[in-house]
Order: structure tokens, then sequence, then C-alpha cells
């Protein structure tokens, strides 16, 4: 073989390469951020969760030892079959969810007071009553209430004021937050804010 022969086959095999890596740049597109990779992954799993109903399948239980003033409990991944949230305005009310969707509050609990909190991202929770089996929604008007079916609008997000209570506020919907009014009734999310008592809940085991 002699040199110019080397030389051709040195030539082809560069060009081949140069080809290949251009074709391949093309069908590989532009490389997504980790940030837009993380965001579009967490979107398919609570898509997969929703169509899988694995939504009861992570309960939480709180522990009051691990709460830090203005940022979310963490679950300690012991389920409980039970949870009430008590709200402290008025005489103080129980939030409950009734069969017909209605949400409000009642001073002495009763078996639609009784919920099931569940993780589902960081500071991100669902509330389901047991008795009922609705999860707790908000609307973009600010009204909350029950639906059979778990959606975007039954993403809340879960803060611990200073003073120890929860607030629950829609992820779907900003700035409008779960409230109860001096008399038990459900008060409209988007007229009140986080420093109000009526938005302050408490997670209790016990009545």
């Amino acid at each position: 073989m002699n040199a110019s022969s080397l030389m051709s086959g040195f030539g082809l095999l560069l060009v081949l390469g140069v080809y290949d890596q251009a074709v391949g740049s093309r069908r590989r597109g532009p490389v997504a951020s980790p940030e837009k990779h993380n965001t579009r992954l967490w979107k398919l799993r609570l898509r997969d969760s929703l169509l899988k109903g694995q939504m009861e399948l992570h309960p939480i239980r709180y522990n009051e030892s691990i709460y830090n003033a203005g940022s979310s409990p963490h679950p300690t991944g012991e389920a409980i079959n039970h949870l009430l949230l008590y709200c402290r305005v008025g005489i103080g009310y129980h939030l409950q969810i009734l069969p017909s969707g209605s949400v409000g509050g009642v001073h002495k609990p009763t078996e639609d007071s009784w919920l099931k909190v569940f993780a589902m991202n960081q500071g991100v929770v669902g509330i389901r009553g047991v008795k009922s089996g609705l999860y707790l929604c908000m609307s973009a008007a600010g009204r909350a209430y029950g639906a059979g079916e778990f959606s975007a609008d039954c993403l809340l997000k879960e803060n611990l004021e200073e003073n120890h209570y929860t607030t629950y506020s829609s992820l779907s919907h900003p700035g409008i937050y779960l409230a109860l009014s001096h008399r038990g009734g459900l008060r409209r999310g988007s007229s009140v804010g986080r420093h109000q008592a009526c938005t302050h809940f408490l997670p209790r085991r016990t009545p």
C-alpha cells in the first residue's frame, strides 16, 4: 500500500467522522438544563401518581419536634389513620369535608372532620376526607370544595407560620388561602391573607 492510498483512507475517515458528528448533533437537539429536566420529571411523576391512584399510599404523620418557623413540616414516613385540622378563628372550628362536597368548620368534630393529609412534593400536600372520600380543592375564584377526582386544584402549599399554626394555600392559584369565618363558615380564599387567624390551622390527632 503506497502513501497516497493511506492519505486517501485517512481523508475518507475524517470526512465520515465529521458527517456523523453533525448528524448526531441534529438528532440530539439542544440539551435541556437540569432545572427544566427536574421540573419535567416531577410533572411526569405527578401524572403517573394521579393515574395509578398512589396518593393514598403516602399518608403522613406530623412530628412537632421537627417543625421550624417559616418552613413546611416534613413527613416522618409513619402513617396515621385520622387527622383533625383545627382553625383558631372565633370559638375554634375543625375543618370538615361533607359528602355533598361542601367544606366548612364545626366546633365539636364529627366523622366528617377526620382527614388524611398526604405529601405530593416538598411543601406540597393533598387533603382527603376519611368518610366522604373527597379531596379538598380550591378554585381560581377562591372557593374551597370537595371533589371525587384529584386534580391540580387539589394541590396545596403547606407553610408553618411563626405562631406554629399551619396555612394552606392553592399551588395552582397563588395567593388563595384555605380559611374559615368566625361562625365556622367558609371564607373566600382570595379575600384573606396568611397572617389572619382565619387561615391558621393546627393538625390534631385527638379532639
